[in-house]
C-alpha cells in the first residue's frame, strides 16, 4: 500500500484488494494527504481485522460528518438553542481535537480525553449531556452504514447529582443591595416572571409579551414548548410601564440600550459582594420561586404551569411536606405500649434467695 501524490497535485492511495488493486485519489493540498493517510490508516485495519474492503472506495466519514447530519435532522422542526450551543462547543472543543481522525478510527479513550480536559470540572450533568449528543451522532452514521460501530456504545452517563439551591429571601435581598442598577432590575424582572433564565427571559419584549389588558407578561416556556401568561402584582405592571418608555432596545431586560443574554456573571460577582459563602446562578431564582410558592401552598398545577414545568418535576426536584404538616406527623404517632389501652408490663428481676 503507498500513498503518493501525483502529477496534478492530487494525493493517490494505492492498495491491494485479495486479487485486485485498487487506488482511491484525494485532493491536492495538506487536506488531501491527511486523508489519504487517514485512508491508508483506515485500510491498514481492515486488513488485520481481515475485514470486506468492497466498501473502502466510499468516502471517509468525520465526526464532523456524523454531527453536521445530525443537525440537518433536527432543522427539520426548527434548530433549538441548545442545538446552537451544541454546535458551539463541538467546533470550538472536539472538532480540533477529534476532527482530523476517520470517526471509524476514534475510540472511547480519544472522546473521554477531550471531554476530561475541557470538562473534568463541570457538573456531571454538562459531561453527559455532551457524550450524549456524539453517542447521537455516531449512531447515525450506523444507521446510514456510514460507519459500523460506535466507540461510545458501552458507555454509560455518570450518575447526576441534583442541583441544590441554598439561596433564600433574605440572601436575595442582600444581593439585590450590592448589585448595578441594570441586574436589580434583571433580578426583579426573573423573580416575577419564573421561567428559565436564558432565552425565554431575555428575549421578552414589551410590545409581544407584555399583555396590559390582563395585567401579565405572556412567556413562551421553550422546553416544554407551551405558552403561559404570568399575573403579575399591579406595582409591577406600573414599573414595566414606566420602562417601556426608557429602554431603547424594546426588551424587558436591557444594559445600556442593548438586550441582555446572560447576567451570571454580574449576578455572582454581587453575590460575593454581599458576603454569601456559597456559590450561586440566576436560575437559583427560579428556584427560589418555586420553592416559596409552595411555601405559600399554591396549587401544584399553577406552580408547573407558571414555571413551565410538570407536577411530577415539581415534586422529584423541589417538592418538601410543608413545615406544618411534619410536625403534625410527630404529634399523632402512636406512643408503644399504648395500643391495647394500657402500657406494657415490665419484667421483674427474678429475686435470688
Amino acid at each position: 500500500m503507498a500513498v503518493c501524490q501525483r502529477k496534478d497535485g492530487r494525493w493517490q492511495v494505492t492498495y491491494r484488494d485479495g486479487e485486485h488493486v485498487r487506488s482511491k485519489p484525494f485532493p491536492p493540498g495538506r487536506e488531501g494527504k491527511r486523508q489519504a493517510k487517514a485512508f491508508a490508516a483506515d485500510i491498514a485495519k481492515r486488513k488485520a481485522l481481515r475485514e470486506d474492503l468492497e466498501d473502502a472506495q466510499l468516502q471517509t466519514v468525520y465526526l464532523q460528518d456524523l454531527v453536521q447530519a445530525w443537525v440537518e435532522t433536527k432543522k427539520v422542526n426548527g434548530l433549538k438553542q441548545w442545538v446552537r450551543d451544541w454546535v458551539s462547543v463541538f467546533n470550538a472543543v472536539f472538532l480540533p481535537a477529534l476532527g482530523t481522525t476517520p470517526a471509524h478510527l476514534l475510540t472511547q479513550k480519544n472522546i473521554l480525553d477531550v471531554v476530561n480536559a475541557h470538562y473534568g470540572n463541570h457538573a456531571q450533568a454538562t459531561r453527559n449531556r455532551y457524550i450524549g449528543y456524539l453517542k447521537t451522532a455516531f449512531n447515525i452514521g450506523i444507521s446510514d452504514k456510514s460507519l459500523l460501530s460506535s466507540p461510545l456504545a458501552k458507555l454509560k452517563g455518570g450518575k447526576e447529582t441534583r442541583h441544590h439551591s441554598p439561596l433564600t429571601l433574605e440572601d436575595l435581598d442582600r444581593i439585590i443591595a450590592n448589585a448595578p442598577k441594570h441586574l436589580v432590575w434583571a433580578i426583579q424582572v426573573a423573580w416575577n416572571i419564573p421561567c428559565r433564565p436564558g432565552l425565554d427571559l431575555f428575549s421578552l419584549t414589551f410590545s409581544e409579551n407584555v399583555k396590559w389588558q390582563r395585567g401579565g407578561v405572556e412567556v413562551f416556556h421553550r422546553k416544554v414548548e407551551k405558552w403561559a401568561l404570568v399575573r403579575c402584582s399591579p406595582e409591577f405592571m406600573q414599573e414595566l410601564e414606566q420602562r417601556r418608555h426608557l429602554h431603547k432596545s424594546g426588551h424587558l431586560i436591557e444594559y445600556e440600550g442593548r438586550p441582555v443574554k446572560d447576567i451570571g456573571t454580574a449576578f455572582s460577582n454581587a453575590a460575593v459582594r454581599a458576603g454569601l459563602e456559597y456559590d450561586v446562578c440566576p436560575y437559583d431564582i427560579r428556584h427560589l420561586w418555586i420553592t416559596t410558592m409552595l411555601d405559600k401552598r399554591v396549587e401544584l398545577s399553577a406552580i408547573a404551569h407558571l414555571a413551565g414545568t410538570s407536577p411530577r418535576m415539581i415534586i422529584k426536584n423541589y417538592y418538601e411536606p410543608h413545615s406544618e404538616e411534619t410536625a403534625k406527623a410527630a404529634e399523632l404517632l402512636p406512643k408503644l405500649g399504648t395500643a391495647m389501652g394500657a402500657p406494657l408490663r415490665l419484667v421483674k428481676p427474678v429475686k435470688v434467695a
